[in-house]
C-alpha cells in the first residue's frame, strides 16, 4: 500500500464548512454532529477552523466528490460494508454524500433488524476468541440508489468466524460485481492497562483467519480500510484506559497529536498480503491512515462530547475526516489509481 501523505489546508472559500451539510443527510443516518449549534462557544472557533480545511496530497490530486458520477461508477455493483463503529461512520458519511441519489434506506440497532435485513439472529451469541465474552452486535443498514445500486452495512466489534459466515449467508453468492469494504481494529487495544498483550495477539489471529480462510478465497473485490489513528496521547496516540482505573486522575480534555500513531494494525495486513502475493490480488487497502494522523483536532472529543460524557472520544472522527475517507474511496473505485496524476476540482473556488 502506497501511503497517501499530504496536508490539511484552508479551502479558498471562506464559507466552506465541509463536503456535507448535516441538514441534507438522510434521516436514517443522522448522528452526533461536530457542527451542532449547541456546541459550547469555546469550541466554536476550533470547529470552524477544522471544517474549513481540505486534505491535499503531496504526490497527486483528488477528484472532488460528485454524487451523480459516483452512482454511475457503482452501477451494476453491490457494496457490503462490514466492521466496527468507525465503519458505521463510513456508511453514514457515504449516505450523506450520496443523499441526492438515494431512494430508500435504513440504519437500525441489530436487535431491531427484520429477518430480511440480516441473516444473523440477534439472539444467537458469538464469543471473542479464547474468552467467554460475547461479541457486541451493533447495527444493520442499507441504502439503495436510483440506479438500483445497494450499499449494505453490518457492524460488530470483534471478528468471529461463525458470525462472519452467518452474516455473509445473506449476500451469497459473491461475485466480481461485489465490493466488500471492511475494517476491524478498534476493539483490539494493544496497550490497554487491564490486558496489555492478549488483544493484540487476538487481532493477529483474527485477521489472519479472516484473510486466509475467507477473503483470500472469496469471489468479491475486497477493500480493507486502513486504520484510523487515535489521539489519546504519546507518540502512538493509543488508548490505554489508565484514567478508567485511576478515578482521581484529571480527565483528558483535548485529543493530542501523535507522532507515529498505531501503525502496526496496517503493517499486519500488509505483511499478510505481501506473503499471499497474486492469490490476494483482489484485496486492496484504502490508504486513509496518513491523511488522518495529523487531524487530532477533528475527533468528537475535540468539541466537548467526551468531556460531557466523562470519557473523551479521540477515536471517532468528525465528518470532515470521514468524508475525506470516502473521497479517497471515490477516487479509488472510479478513477485512475491514486498517484497517477489525477487532477482535482476540490480546491477551485
Amino acid at each position: 500500500m502506497a501511503p497517501l501523505k499530504g496536508e490539511w489546508v484552508k479551502h479558498p472559500d471562506h464559507n466552506y464548512q465541509g463536503m456535507t451539510d448535516p441538514k441534507t443527510c438522510p434521516d436514517f443516518v443522522r448522528d452526533y454532529d461536530c457542527r451542532s449549534s449547541d456546541i459550547d462557544t469555546k469550541y466554536h472557533s476550533l470547529q470552524q477552523k477544522e471544517f474549513r480545511k481540505v486534505f491535499r496530497p503531496y504526490a497527486c490530486d483528488l477528484h472532488a466528490m460528485n454524487a451523480t458520477y459516483f452512482a454511475q461508477c457503482l452501477k451494476g455493483q453491490r457494496m457490503i460494508i462490514v466492521g466496527d463503529s468507525t465503519m458505521r461512520q463510513v456508511f453514514q458519511s457515504l449516505a450523506c454524500l450520496l443523499h441526492e441519489e438515494i431512494v430508500e434506506g435504513y440504519l437500525v440497532p441489530w436487535e431491531e433488524a427484520k429477518p430480511n435485513q440480516t441473516s444473523v439472529p440477534f439472539e444467537k451469541q458469538y464469543f471473542i476468541r479464547d474468552t467467554e465474552a460475547t461479541i457486541l452486535k451493533q447495527n444493520v443498514g442499507m441504502f439503495k440508489l436510483r440506479n438500483g445500486v445497494e450499499v449494505h452495512f453490518q457492524s460488530f466489534g470483534s471478528f468471529n468466524m461463525s458470525l462472519w459466515d452467518d452474516m455473509m449467508e445473506k449476500f451469497k453468492p459473491l461475485s466480481k460485481k461485489d465490493i466488500l469494504f471492511l475494517e476491524f481494529g478498534a476493539w483490539y487495544p494493544r496497550f490497554a492497562v487491564w490486558d496489555m498483550h492478549t488483544p493484540w495477539e487476538r487481532y493477529q489471529k483474527d485477521v489472519f483467519e479472516l484473510l486466509d480462510q475467507r477473503l483470500r478465497r472469496c469471489g468479491a473485490n475486497v477493500l480493507w480500510r486502513a486504520y484510523g489513528p487515535t489521539h489519546f496521547g504519546t507518540d502512538l496516540g493509543a488508548f490505554t484506559g489508565i484514567s478508567w482505573d485511576l478515578k482521581d486522575m484529571p480527565k483528558q480534555e483535548v485529543c493530542e497529536p501523535a507522532k507515529h500513531g498505531e501503525y502496526y494494525y496496517d503493517t499486519e495486513i500488509m505483511k499478510y498480503l505481501k506473503k499471499c502475493g497474486e492469490f490476494c490480488a483482489h484485496i486492496h487497502i484504502l490508504p486513509v491512515y496518513h491523511l488522518s494522523l495529523p487531524a487530532h483536532n477533528s475527533h468528537h472529543g475535540s468539541f466537548g462530547r467526551g468531556i460531557s460524557e466523562g470519557a473523551i472520544d479521540c477515536r471517532h472522527y468528525c465528518a470532515n475526516v470521514v468524508d475525506t475517507w470516502n473521497q479517497v474511496l471515490y477516487n479509488k473505485l472510479c478513477f485512475l489509481p491514486l498517484g497517477k496524476g489525477v487532477r482535482s476540482r476540490q480546491l477551485k473556488p
